[in-house]
């Protein structure tokens, strides 16, 4: 997929998210089903759909931290780098 596309996607899932008011620090299995039926509708192969879900709640840590360095205070964001 296009980083572009991608990219655009992953804004439109994360706007889906504040638009709802969905709480990003915990999602419950049936929010994050109910994101990848939305992902699905965007025109999303079904096989990317979890990815893409999981980095607009990344997106959105990352977007509300205010001053964190994700390069070095990764951790908290569940990325896997620090």
């Amino acid at each position: 997929m296009d980083d572009s596309i991608r990219n655009e996607l992953v804004e439109k899932i994360a706007q889906k998210i504040s638009e709802e008011k969905i709480p990003y620090d915990d999602p419950s299995h049936e929010v994050i089903e109910y994101l990848q039926k939305y992902a699905i509708s965007l025109g999303v192969d079904i096989s990317n759909t979890e990815d893409l879900v999981a980095e607009a709640f990344l997106y959105l840590s990352m977007k509300n931290a205010g001053d964190v360095d994700p390069l070095t205070k990764g951790d908290q964001f569940g990325a896997g780098f620090s």
